[in-house]
């Protein structure tokens, strides 16, 4: 037979439990302190790009290449936290499938076939497309 607990034990037990979890633990493997830093290791302070709300990211940079991306303490948006999407952004920095280059389409839309193209084609063949919107539809159409 089960032994009955009361909601008053079951609720200082999870107290307790809870309470142990917010103990600092010496050496902890997920603090900033715990990791090594090996040779010249640059800070740069930006802003996270990964979603609308800009945070403020310190940038450990090594060799010219980031190496870990931490929370600014001092920005008035996130004061030292990261998100995982903002932790991500070194993925999306050094992703091999990132566009360096503007890419025109040479086929029919949703073929995939794309040529380069330098900034200035690129650029041309937008305001272009967006003057030939204006003259259809009407400038109020472009916002």
């Amino acid at each position: 037979m089960a032994k009955k607990i009361s909601r008053r034990s079951f609720l200082k037990g999870m107290a307790i439990g809870s309470g142990a979890l917010l103990v600092p633990v010496k050496g902890n493997a997920l603090s900033s302190k715990s990791v090594k830093w090996y040779g010249k290791v640059k800070t740069v302070p930006t802003f996270c790009e990964m979603c609308f709300w800009k945070c403020g990211v310190i940038a450990r940079v090594k060799n010219g290449r980031v190496i870990k991306l931490e929370g600014n303490p001092e920005h008035p948006q996130n004061y030292g936290k990261l998100c995982a999407r903002g932790n991500s952004g070194i993925m999306l920095l050094y992703d091999p499938d990132r566009l360096k280059y503007p890419l025109i389409r040479v086929g029919k839309r949703g073929e995939g076939r794309f040529r380069r193209a330098s900034w200035g084609e690129a650029l041309d063949l937008i305001a272009k497309k967006m003057q030939e919107i204006k003259e259809k539809y009407g400038p109020h159409s472009m916002a």
